[in-house]
């Protein structure tokens, strides 16, 4: 440690000096003094390594872990606990699949899920192609409407004229 000393001569000077502390440490060479060995041979890793892919449970996998859970339950042994720390699971996810496949959830296979959205989609296509058809014929239509206007325009056709009235005197 580095401790300064300041003191005040009789003329308004400074003088600095300093105090050097020695601290005895004992350490080996190879820890480089610090609180863990950094280079130090011989001994294994201390870190855990997390899996870095979170894991899937598959519906089949979950009807499972509920009926097994169920048939423990009807049992009484009270290994559900056991059971479920093998299987690294939590009793509140397993409740929330219990609630599920009572409702009948839990039951739905994925294929069913992906064939309603390819379903989705090709009722989507359908409608986007009769959308356009609709919207060239509005076009067509929209077109001969003001051609109309333009020929009636033209041939003045809009303006009512004595003759056309019907009395003819």
């Amino acid at each position: 440690m580095l401790y300064t000393r300041m003191t005040h001569t009789e003329g308004g000077e400074r003088d600095t000096g300093f105090i050097i502390a020695d601290i005895v440490q004992e350490t080996s060479p190879e820890t480089e003094g610090g609180r863990r060995p950094t280079g130090v041979s011989g001994g294994e890793a201390v870190e855990v390594e997390v899996p870095v892919t979170r894991r899937r449970l598959t519906i089949p996998y979950k009807i499972r872990i509920v009926e097994t859970v169920k048939t423990l339950k009807a049992e009484g042994h009270g290994s559900i606990g056991a059971f479920l720390r093998r299987e690294g699971l939590y009793y509140s996810t397993v409740r929330k699949w219990i609630e599920q496949y009572e409702r009948g959830e839990l039951a739905r296979r994925q294929d069913e899920s992906k064939a309603k959205t390819r379903a989705l989609q090709a009722e989507n296509q359908r409608l986007r192609r009769k959308l356009e058809q609709v919207e060239r014929k509005l076009k067509k239509t929209e077109a001969i409407v003001e051609i109309q206007k333009k020929l009636s325009a033209i041939l003045s056709l809009d303006q009512t004229t004595p003759n056309d009235s019907g009395d003819e005197h």
